[in-house]
């Protein structure tokens, strides 16, 4: 069938249309019907497409994460590589932390990456920020609500320890529940260093030092976010924050999202610690990058050399250098994944386009045949 529109429906069953057996005005509603119905399945299904690819988008960032981890495992410091420069903090890999004072004199501060991503504090929500973009806070804001770590691409922990909430959180709206910032703990390998007083106009910096292993012990991850790719984009148990869901408290039949969602997810305290152990693959992983992405995996041979390998002879575990080659391999796809799905998203709004006009088009001939028969009922009289 020829396409509508430039929509493509080959794959949409239809019913013919016998207008002999229709009057004109049922033939021409069954027409366009007939034609929603179509663009009614084509929108489906580059929606599908569209999740299928948000999904394996999300299991490349997840493996381009554990392979910084691992590129940057060796974190065994002989001496502190972090530097304080006022209120301003150099960490390693391109990161920096500053802190500021705003105009009612409570502190924020803004987390910096080598791309100029950022992830803002500021009225008790943390802010993750594109590089050269503006975001609305009340949409993509990270709630702070309890203890939260956020675990950085090269496996740098920042701990947020919180205080009480001055309103406890009410689920009938979603309202309350947020907290300070009181103290930040940056920990990596045995290196480490601690940010008191958050929460007032003059936060203590305490330089950093090799007590890593130490703060580690003092301290309370709660929930742990993962960067995914840059500031900007952050992981919670393996879903993007940025489009994580919760059930209504008040209705379970009733999805939440957005900002609600992650007050719902992050309303509770909990007793956590991040360890940052040599990740590996999981089969899950391996699968992909053999059978979806068709990525060869490349190991040692013994002799310095990397040779490509069948996924299936491996467990998983990769040395630092190979899972630096797998990155390489990674970043490509996660390229050509990101411009396939907004090449998607344009068709998936070209199809609702064409799909609502076809039931305007319906509703603007039923309302002029409509009016006809007004109008000769009208003239009879």
């Amino acid at each position: 069938m020829s396409n509508v529109n430039g929509v493509n429906n080959d794959n949409i069953s239809f019913q013919p249309i016998d207008p002999a057996e229709l009057s004109q005005q049922d033939f021409i509603a069954a027409v366009y019907l007939e034609r929603g119905s179509m663009l009614d399945g084509e929108v489906r299904r580059i929606a599908k497409d569209i999740e299928t690819s948000n999904n394996l988008l999300h299991s490349v960032n997840t493996m381009i994460n554990k392979a910084n981890i691992a590129q940057y495992s060796d974190s065994n410091y002989a001496d502190a590589s972090w530097t304080v420069n006022g209120k301003n903090i150099v960490l390693d890999n391109g990161y920096g932390l500053g802190l500021q004072t705003d105009d009612v004199g409570n502190t924020t501060f803004t987390l910096v990456d080598a791309e100029g991503n950022q992830l803002i504090y500021k009225d008790q929500t943390l802010i993750p920020v594109p590089a050269g973009g503006s975001v609305d806070a009340s949409e993509v804001g990270i709630p702070v609500m309890n203890d939260m770590t956020m675990v950085l691409d090269d496996g740098t922990e920042i701990t947020f320890d919180t205080g009480i909430p001055a309103t406890a959180f009410d689920p009938n709206n979603f309202s309350g529940g947020l907290a300070d910032i009181q103290k930040i703990t940056i920990k990596r390998g045995n290196q480490g260093m601690t940010i008191n007083d958050v929460n007032t106009a003059d936060p203590k910096i305490i330089p950093a030092a090799l007590n890593g292993a130490a703060l580690d012990t003092l301290d309370n991850d709660g929930h742990i976010l993962l960067e995914a790719g840059g500031l900007n984009a952050w992981e919670y148990d393996g879903v993007n924050v940025a489009s994580m869901t919760r059930t209504n408290p008040n209705d379970a039949d009733v999805q939440v999202s957005g900002y609600a969602a992650r007050k719902l997810a992050f309303q509770n305290n909990v007793d956590n610690e991040y360890s940052g152990v040599t990740p590996s693959l999981t089969k899950a992983e391996k699968d992909i990058l053999a059978n979806i992405l068709k990525i060869s995996i490349k190991k040692d041979d013994g002799k310095g050399n990397l040779v490509a390998q069948d996924w299936a002879t491996i467990r998983g575990d990769l040395t630092p250098q190979e899972w630096a080659t797998l990155k390489a391999d990674l970043q490509v796809a996660k390229e050509n994944l990101t411009g396939s799905n907004q090449l998607q998203t344009v068709q998936l709004q070209r199809a609702m386009q064409s799909h609502n006009q076809n039931y305007d088009a319906m509703s603007n001939s039923q309302s002029r045949i409509y009016s006809l028969l007004k109008d000769i009922i009208s003239n009879i009289k």
